[in-house]
């Protein structure tokens, strides 16, 4: 009977140490954030320790595949986190190894390695969507106004005629594309004479097209003017007159009839508003005595705001250009072409002085140009160069006289050995 129980305590050790075995490989667990990922990202590696403490290696049966940020890890009854990066298409295993390890009672354990696998597929590629380039109108019209021809979408160019006294049209208009854009279109507003509307279509790709039409508002009584063999009509009202600078609102009386305008007390000149053929206004410099008309051209840089003339003299050495200074054509006087800076002859509005200013591309700065001091550097210049000669010439003459003497001296030595 002894002899049983021995053999039946020493079957419970056995047994014991079994469970025991079982028990230690659920002391650790590994998994993936992701079994199957795209190209180009990461996955995380977890290894969570239960009651155990000790070292991990970390490693990849294809690092071309799936590479590993780290190779080593230690856990102490937490979860450790292990970066794995996928590089190419394709699997991977990923085995995690405990080296040394130990249970919270500092008993060795004999732990199993355990393994997962990585799958890397190549991304989808989103399919190209080519964007329309279609930028023509399915439709255009003015309400209640009869344009000059039918509308087709191929043609761009339409006319079309109202009443006097009409101040605003409707513009309707409809894309052949439903995804491009339409703008000059709705309630617009017009004044008498010419007006040029247009309506810009802007395709989804960018792509754009413009229909023009070309209204005229009758006049009740039309002021035309020629200038040049070409007419233009009158602004009457100061609403269609364009913006200036430094002028005042001014009633101007043109063949018995009063327009708005403008006037400087400084320049003592009165401006209004003419419209061509085409439906531009410009301003023009009016002359009440004989009625006459010329473009007022100005610019402002800098603050400064000039009416540009002619100058009554040309600089020496200055050559005549023409220049787009703040969209407008301007003419300027330099001494080479590419020269930044150059001399642009103008009244200033705001003083009424008139006179050249040095105009600075680069700074965009305008500076009165002082004929008096530079009058004085250029004779003070040329005083210098005057003076520069003649120390060169006395200098020259100094030396020349030196060598004859010095060669004078030479031949009498010789004569008199």
């Amino acid at each position: 009977m002894h002899k049983y129980l021995k053999y039946l305590c020493l079957i419970l050790i056995i047994f014991a140490l079994q469970i025991r075995n079982v028990d230690a490989s659920s002391n650790y667990r590994i998994s993936l954030s992701a079994t199957s990922i795209n190209k180009g990202n990461s996955v995380n590696l977890y290894i969570k320790g239960n009651e155990l403490i000790g070292g991990f290696t970390i490693s990849s049966s294809n690092s071309s595949v799936a590479a590993v940020e780290a190779g080593t890890a230690w856990v102490e009854d937490n979860t450790v986190t292990i970066k794995i990066s996928a590089i190419n298409s394709g699997s991977a295993t990923i085995t995690v190894t405990p080296t040394t390890v130990a249970d919270d009672n500092g008993n060795d354990l004999s732990l199993a390695s355990k393994t997962l696998t990585l799958i890397v597929t190549e991304p989808t590629k989103n399919p190209i969507i080519k964007k329309s380039s279609d930028a023509t109108l399915k439709s255009l019209e003015i309400e209640n106004i009869k344009l000059d021809k039918e509308f087709k979408s191929n043609e761009t160019n339409y006319k079309a005629e109202v009443e006097a006294g009409t101040e605003k049209i409707k513009i309707k208009a409809s894309a052949t594309d439903n995804k491009a854009n339409v703008s000059g279109i709705g309630e617009i507003s017009v004044t008498s004479g010419t007006n040029k509307l247009e309506i810009i279509v802007a395709a989804e790709d960018g792509t754009t097209k413009v229909y023009t039409i070309t209204l005229t508002v009758k006049d009740y009584d039309p002021i035309i003017v020629k200038i040049n063999n070409k007419e233009y009509n009158v602004i009457r009202k100061k609403d269609d007159l364009p913006e200036v600078e430094l002028f005042d609102d001014k009633k101007i009386t043109i063949d018995e009839n009063e327009i708005d305008g403008y006037y400087n007390d400084k320049l003592k000149i009165y401006l209004v508003g003419l419209k061509d053929d085409k439906g531009n206004v410009g301003l023009y410099i009016y002359e009440p005595e004989d009625k006459t008309y010329k473009e007022y051209k100005w610019i402002t840089v800098g603050g400064i705001t000039l009416y540009l003339t002619d100058p009554k003299e040309k600089k020496e050495n200055f050559n005549k250009y023409i220049e787009t200074i703040k969209n407008s054509q301007v003419y300027i006087y330099k001494i080479k072409e590419k020269d930044k800076t150059g001399l642009i002859y103008g009244v200033n509005v705001a003083t009424g002085n008139k006179a050249y200013y040095i105009y600075d591309k680069e700074e965009e700065t305008l500076a009165r140009y002082y004929n008096k001091e530079i009058s004085i550097y250029k004779k003070i210049s040329e005083d210098y160069k005057k003076y520069t000669l003649i120390i060169i010439i006395g200098a020259l003459v100094i030396c020349i006289s030196t060598i004859i003497i010095a060669l004078t001296k030479s031949k009498k030595r010789k004569e008199s050995q």
